[in-house]
Parts: C-alpha cells; structure tokens; sequence
C-alpha cells in the first residue's frame, strides 16, 4: 500500500500542475483561475472521499482501475481545455463569460479530482486495517506530492510540453495499475493494461507533433510553441506579420508602430540619453528605435529567457541585429531585482504587458515607479 499511497500523491499534484497551466493558458493567462480551480479541486476530491466511503471493502482491482481511468481522462482532460475555446463559440482574441470559463473549469477539473479523492480513501482504508494509522497514510501520501510537485518543476526547468508531463503522468499512473494488480490479474487483463501503456508511450514519443495540433486548432498559422516556466509561448507568421502570444494573450506583433511612438516620446525627454534601461520589450522593435538617439550603452533586462530564445529567430532582421548591438548589453534576471542592485540611468522604458495579470501587476505599482525614480539621473 505504500507504492499505491505514493502513486496517489505524485499523479495527483503533477496532473494538477498540468490542469492548472492548461487552464491559465486557455484564460490568457489571468491567475485568478488558479484560486478558482484549486476550491474546485478541494471540493471535487471531498466528494470522491465521500464516495469512497459507500464501499466497505474495496479490493485491489478496484484501485487498480481508478487508476487506469485516472489516466485516460487526465489526457482526455487536455484535448477538452485546448478544444473548449472553439466548443464555447469563443471570438479569437476574447474572453468566454466567466461561466462558460467556470463551466469548462469544473468539467475539467471534477473527473480527475473525484477520482484523486476516491483513490486516497479506498487505500488509506486498505492501509489502516493493515494496522496502520491514517497519519501516516497521510504521510507517504504527502510524500508522492512532493515527488510529483518536484519533477513538475524539473520538467518546466528542461523545456518539456505541458502535454508531455500529461502523457507521462497517464503512463505513471498505467504502471501504477498494473504494480497494484499484480499477483492478481487475469492473463488477458494484463495484456490489456500493457497494450495501453504500449500506445500512451507511443503517444509521449509524438507528444511534439500532438501539441503542435492542437495549438493549431486556436492558432491556425502556428511557427512554433514552447512552454516556459513563465507560460506558453506561441509565435505565428500570416504573410509578413510574425505575432507572439504569451498564454494566448497577443504579446506584440511585428507590423505596428507601438515601438516608434513609445519610445521617441521618452527619449525626447532628455536631449542627450546617454545609459538607457529597457525592462521587457527588447524584442518588439524599441532597442532599433532607441539606437537613433545614439546612447552609449544600453541595458536590456529580459525575466524569460525562453521568450527571447525562441522569438529572436522569427523577428524582423533590424530588430535581431539590435540585439547584437556592441552596446546592448542583455541582461536574464527579474527587473524589480535588477533594479535593487543596478546603477542609475538617463532614461528607464518599462515595456512590460499590460497589467492584465499576476505577473504584469508588479510593473504598475507605487513602489515599482518609486524604485525607476530612485535609479534615474537628475
């Protein structure tokens, strides 16, 4: 029962980081999704407790198939939130009402979560007349969590998609069924079980080419599409026109002029900019602008590195060859931390995104603005 309570722990934390990004991406990229579907995954896992408790005596095939279910409909999960925008009628570029994004929430969310909750009850049942305590079933449950909570990190740290943790928490949870049934299964069932595991393998080696599909289905001219610790990243090309999309939020396009007019409106503030700072934006077109007031230096601060990795490659040849400017010096480090530690400035430009999120939020507040004054020349 140990293995079991792990494999719990670990498939339930990891396909709840999966979920959770998957839904933030589908919502832009508003956290506020987050809280939202973390109460729902807390209330979906008390009713599977609560389920779990009609049955008396579970047997070990029970478990087994929870978890053989568990992974089907984790990875069906992920093909419904892609899917869910164009299932809704959603406008591109829009938010769904808050119910619809609700309803999609729940729908996703409740499976997985009953089933999560269904799991622990029945094995910690098992556990305790094993004359054990349900505090330590507790406990080697908590410790799968931190196993499936540290390699969600680590699989965000080496560049993996988010539908390849998906696929690979389903094959975790199909070896699960098959470790827990062992000694117990019928010939043909076992065969079963591994023909499963064969085809969710066979699904993680084409996991680029899946994701690539269905990023297709909201982003038809779709370049390429990574996953960030920070969020997606999605670039697309129709005609001449590279857009870049974080969260499936527009991010900046290659054809507009934002860049011209935010930038020459600064920098005609001061008749002789000398030591420019730039959080964010490096990439849109403001660092060749910038480069017409002739600075001596220019400090570039980018908090994704990925972001400029795989952008840089798509982007207009006068913006990439900016970048290589002997006097752009980048910089891969969280702004409001570069700014504690830095030097002061003529000018500072702050072409982050708007404050449509979490993330955003920390570049419009009174203290941010306080700590540019503080870093600006008289």
């Amino acid at each position: 029962m140990n293995f079991s309570l792990i494999a719990i722990g670990f498939i339930s934390i990891l396909g709840q980081v999966v979920l959770l990004r998957e839904l933030n991406v589908c919502f832009y990229g508003v956290e506020l999704i987050y809280l939202l579907a973390l109460g729902i995954w807390l209330l979906c896992t008390a009713a599977g407790v609560t389920v779990g408790r009609w049955f008396q005596s579970p047997s070990s095939k029970h478990i087994a198939g929870i978890f053989m279910l568990f992974a089907i409909i984790l990875s069906l999960d992920i093909v419904f939130i892609r899917a869910s925008r164009l299932i809704f009628g959603g406008i591109p570029g829009a938010y769904l009402t808050f119910l619809q994004q609700l309803v999609i929430a729940v729908i996703s969310i409740f499976p997985v979560g009953l089933l999560s909750g269904l799991l622990f009850q029945w094995v910690a049942k098992l556990y305790v007349t094993a004359d054990r305590t349900l505090a330590s079933a507790y406990a080697v449950e908590s410790l799968g969590g931190l196993l499936g909570g540290l390699f969600s990190t680590f699989f965000l740290m080496w560049g993996m998609k988010n539908t390849s943790t998906a696929i690979l928490c389903s094959l975790f949870s199909f070896i699960a069924s098959l470790i827990v049934m062992k000694g117990f299964i019928k010939f043909y069932t076992r065969w079963i079980i591994c023909i499963l595991i064969g085809i969710f393998l066979i699904l993680f080696c084409k996991s680029s080419s899946i994701d690539h599909r269905m990023t297709m289905w909201n982003h038809p001219n779709i370049l390429e599409s990574i996953d960030s610790p920070y969020g997606r990243i999605t670039v697309t090309r129709l005609h001449q026109q590279i857009s870049v999309f974080e969260n499936d939020a527009l991010a900046f396009e290659t054809e507009g002029t934002d860049a011209e007019y935010f930038t020459h409106l600064v920098a005609l503030q001061d008749t002789d900019p000398q030591k420019v700072l730039l959080l964010g934006g490096g990439i849109e077109g403001i660092i060749p602008e910038m480069t017409k007031h002739k600075p001596i230096r220019i400090d570039y601060v980018e908090i994704n590195p990925d972001m400029l990795k795989t952008v840089t490659k798509y982007l207009l040849d006068d913006i990439r060859n900016s970048l290589k400017a002997p006097n752009v010096n980048i910089i891969l480090t969280d702004p409001r931390q570069y700014l504690q530690k830095s030097g002061k400035y003529d000018l500072i430009l702050v072409g982050m995104p708007q404050p449509a999120s979490g993330q955003a939020n920390r570049f419009y507040t009174r203290e941010f603005f306080e700590q540019c004054s503080e870093k600006l020349n008289p």
